[in-house]
């Protein structure tokens, strides 16, 4: 072989050197990437899972109260009917104007079950301000789902009025 023919031989042998040390590079840097990736997520899961396990006797003691203190139904129609014969007579007796009432259909997970009622009502800001913020508890398995409030501009009361769509629900353990 000549000078020239190594030169070249060892020209080729380098370049295909530095091909093959190219594309393991560029593999191995592919793989770590993923690798890094993995291991960012499962960081992340592990402070996640601390956190939880550092909140468990919080957490168990909410799920003993929500067993003991969650109500149960039979019927979630009879539940739904009862929630809006509750709010229909505690806005009647406070003598807000109750100007449409719809049933939405129940909903289940495996959580809880809802019933929900949708309600239009128009009377004084304060008495209905107040009766809203009695309305959503703890207690009661409550939410107020939806709120709107907007000044009634339709009335002469000397007290300021209000008109008020909302969505109010209430849960129940499930089946």
């Amino acid at each position: 072989m000549t000078t020239r023919e190594k030169r070249m031989l060892a020209g080729c042998v380098a370049v295909l050197m530095v091909s093959g040390t190219t594309i393991l590079a560029k593999e191995f840097l592919d793989r770590r990437f993923v690798v890094e990736t993995k291991i960012a997520g499962l960081e992340s899961q592990l402070k996640e899972s601390q956190a939880w396990l550092a909140d468990r006797a919080f957490q168990e003691k909410r799920r003993d109260w929500l067993e003991k203190a969650m109500p149960s139904t039979d019927s979630l129609v009879k539940a739904q009917g009862l929630l809006l014969e509750d709010m229909q007579n505690s806005l009647l007796d406070l003598g807000v104007k109750i100007e449409r009432t719809t049933l939405n259909d129940a909903t289940s997970t495996p959580h809880y079950r809802e019933v929900t009622v949708n309600m239009s009502m128009r009377g004084d800001q304060a008495i209905i301000l107040e009766w809203l913020a009695g309305l959503q508890s703890p207690e009661y398995f409550q939410i107020i789902k939806n709120l709107e409030i907007d000044p009634d501009s339709k009335s002469k009361e000397k007290l300021p009025q209000v008109e008020v769509s909302l969505t109010v629900a209430r849960w129940f353990k499930p089946a």
